[in-house]
C-alpha cells in the first residue's frame, strides 16, 4: 500500500503534460498487448478459416464441372467420335485420290514411254541402243509386286500401277550426257527410278536407266 501511495504522490507531483504522456503510453501499450493477445490471433484465425472455405469452394466447384462433364458424355452417342473420325479419313482419302488422279492426268501415259526413250535416242547418232524393256507393272498399294503375280492376278482392287520402262545404251560421256539431259527438258512428265553409269573401255560408256510413269491399267505393255 505503501509503494502505491508513493506513486500516486510521484503522478500527482507531475506537470499536466507528463500525466497526459504517461497516460497516453500506457494506452498504447494496453492497445498493443490486446492486439497481440486477442485481436491478432482472431485475424489469423479468421484467414485460415477464409483460406479453408475458398479450397472448399474450388474444390465443389470442380466437382460440379466433373459431374456437368459426365452428363454431357451420356447425352452424346457413343459412336459419334468414330463416325466423325471415320467421315474425316474418308474425306482424306478422297482428297489424296483427287491430287493423286490429278498427278497420273499430268504424266505422259505408259504406251509413249518407251517411244519418248527411243524418239529421243534417235536424234543422236552417236549412241548405240543395247536395249529398251517395258517391265512389268507393279500396284502402287501392294507391296511393288509384279501383276503376272498368281496371288494377284485377275485383282482390280488397286486402282494405280506403275509401269517401269528400262533403256540400256552406250557411247561417250558428253553423248550421254547431251541425251540425258534432252530427256529432262521434254514437255512431258515422268519418274526416274534407278540410274546407272560404267565405263567400260575408255571412253565408251554404258548407261542403264530405268523411268517409270503411272497408270489406271493392269495390263503389262510390252515392249
Amino acid at each position: 500500500m505503501r509503494v502505491w501511495n508513493q506513486l500516486n504522490d510521484k503522478f500527482q507531483a507531475l506537470s499536466v503534460r507528463e500525466k497526459w504522456l504517461i497516460a497516453a503510453g500506457i494506452t498504447v501499450t494496453l492497445i498493443v498487448l490486446l492486439h497481440s493477445m486477442l485481436i491478432e490471433p482472431a485475424v489469423v484465425t479468421a484467414h485460415s478459416k477464409q483460406r479453408q472455405l475458398t479450397m472448399q469452394q474450388d474444390q465443389i466447384q470442380n466437382q460440379a464441372k466433373e459431374i456437368e462433364l459426365l452428363k454431357r458424355r451420356l447425352q452424346v452417342n457413343p459412336d459419334e467420335e468414330i463416325d466423325n473420325k471415320l467421315q474425316q479419313l474418308s474425306e482424306r482419302s478422297l482428297a489424296l485420290s483427287e491430287q493423286l488422279a490429278a498427278i497420273v492426268d499430268s504424266l505422259i501415259t505408259p504406251q509413249q514411254m518407251a517411244g519418248l526413250l527411243e524418239t529421243v535416242l534417235s536424234s543422236s547418232n552417236k549412241l548405240k541402243l543395247e536395249a529398251l524393256e517395258s517391265l512389268p507393272p507393279e500396284a502402287v498399294l501392294t507391296g511393288n509386286k509384279p501383276v503376272d503375280d498368281a496371288n494377284n492376278a485377275g485383282s482390280s482392287a488397286v486402282g494405280y500401277y506403275i509401269h517401269p520402262v528400262r533403256i540400256e545404251l552406250t557411247g561417250r560421256y558428253f553423248d550421254i550426257k547431251n541425251y540425258l539431259e534432252t530427256l529432262e527438258t521434254m514437255p512431258v512428265k515422268y519418274y526416274w527410278r534407278s540410274f546407272s553409269y560404267q565405263v567400260e573401255t575408255y571412253p565408251e560408256a554404258r548407261l542403264i536407266l530405268e523411268v517409270y510413269t503411272l497408270g489406271t491399267r493392269q495390263e503389262f505393255i510390252g515392249g
